[in-house]
């Protein structure tokens, strides 16, 4: 055999072994992944104890349970990271502190370029011109504030009606007062303004036998007239009996004083009836609700008045003067005795204002005054306003009767104690 026949020999041998090692290992590596499957898996009972096993051969301590959130630190360094001082004898001690150090003795300076530091602007209110208004014209007695009022009066309850607004009677929290409140609404109207300042200058005034203004309140929309409380008013005795002739001739006394003074000042009432004439604690008699009251100086001819008490020349719209209120003092004293008006079953304004254009002046139909009690109203209820007598001239006539004895009167005490009888008994 020749060299080339045997290199050729081998050379085939050597390719049929390598195929054979091939085709070999790739069944030895079809049966590694078909072995484990067919392998038997074991129980996890085994594998717990090899766990525990290794726990316990391991002793590594459990994690503390924390909330979430909670997040320690931890000690990289381990426990032995400081040094500790060999000797106990050389600890340093902290420094004692010294707070008297700590104090700068310079001035606090504050921040920014000024070193000065500024005042608060003034408190500047805005302007109300009716405030100013009323400043000029109340005395400086009578207190003008425009904070919330009920923070200042309390025990609110509802007493009466005026002719701006309502009246309420109520208490102080500071003071020992008991007060009579009317409250109204602030119009934008420059009469209704007018009116309301007349209607307080004249409370203002001081005089005793008018109703006394304490306080005014200018809260939002609504002013305030704090004003002195009375027992009672002279209507709140005829609802519950007439009045005997002697209290009528004080309260009539007591109510020219008052008249007197107004006409002075160069004011007209308007509105003169029971309702508005006010009984004191002490038996005093108060002229109250002065919201219909006009000045002499102008042209008055404006149907204003409660319709049974108004005169013949109020009902004609003719221009008069302070004498309507003689006539409606008269209309008074008949209603003092009677305990109604003239005229009361007319409900019909226009019949009763013809009754009173038409018929003979009013008289007493329900009681028995004296002669001399009838010719004093009958002399205040003239037709004819320039005959019809002025306040001094009434009260000058009744005070002269008084003294002769021909009208008998009481005092202030003996209408007190009368007026307390007979509010008791209700």
């Amino acid at each position: 055999m020749s060299a080339s026949t045997k290199r050729s020999s081998t050379t085939k041998r050597t390719e049929t072994v390598l195929k054979k090692s091939q085709s070999n290992h790739v069944s030895n590596t079809n049966t590694s992944i078909v072995l484990p499957m067919a392998l038997k898996r074991r129980s996890t009972g085994s594998l717990r104890r090899r766990l525990s096993c290794n726990m316990e051969t391991n002793a590594t301590p459990t994690k503390i349970w924390r909330a979430p959130g909670f997040y320690e630190i931890p000690n990289v360094l381990g426990s032995d990271c400081f040094l500790k001082p060999n000797d106990t004898k050389t600890t340093f001690e902290l420094r004692q502190s010294q707070p008297e150090k700590n104090i700068c003795k310079r001035p606090w300076l504050p921040a920014g370029i000024c070193t000065i530091i500024p005042q608060l602007p003034p408190l500047v209110r805005p302007s109300n011109t009716f405030e100013r208004h009323l400043r000029k014209t109340l005395p400086t007695s009578v207190s003008i504030s425009c904070l919330d009022p009920h923070n200042k009066y309390n025990d609110f309850c509802e007493i009466g009606t005026g002719v701006n607004g309502a009246v309420m009677g109520a208490t102080h929290r500071y003071k020992p007062w008991k007060l009579a409140i009317k409250r109204c609404k602030l119009d934008n109207d420059h009469e209704y303004r007018l009116a309301i300042v007349r209607e307080l200058k004249i409370m203002a005034s001081g005089h005793s036998n008018l109703i006394r203004l304490r306080e005014v309140s200018l809260w939002r929309d609504d002013i305030w007239m704090v004003m002195d409380l009375q027992q009672c008013s002279v209507f709140a005795v005829l609802c519950q009996r007439g009045l005997p002739e002697q209290y009528a001739v004080y309260i009539a006394n007591e109510t020219l004083k008052a008249l007197i003074y107004l006409h002075s000042k160069g004011y007209i009432h308007r509105d003169i009836k029971c309702e508005n004439l006010l009984i004191g604690w002490h038996g005093e008699i108060k002229l109250a609700d002065f919201g219909l009251a006009t000045r002499l100086s102008r042209r008055n001819r404006e149907r204003l008045g409660t319709s049974k008490w108004m005169a013949p020349e109020v009902i004609r719209e003719q221009v008069y003067n302070e004498k309507i209120d003689l006539w409606s003092l008269g209309i008074t004293v008949i209603e003092m005795m009677d305990r109604v008006p003239p005229h009361y079953l007319l409900k019909n304004e226009k019949d009763l204002f013809a009754a009173i254009l038409n018929e003979p002046s009013p008289t007493f139909s329900y009681s028995y005054p004296t002669m001399y009690m009838r010719g004093l109203v009958a002399w205040l209820l003239d037709e004819n306003s320039k005959s019809r007598p002025s306040a001094k001239d009434v009260a000058m006539e009744l005070k002269t009767h008084i003294e002769t004895k021909l009208l008998r009167t009481s005092d202030a005490t003996e209408f007190a104690r009368f007026v307390t009888h007979v509010m008791s008994a209700t």
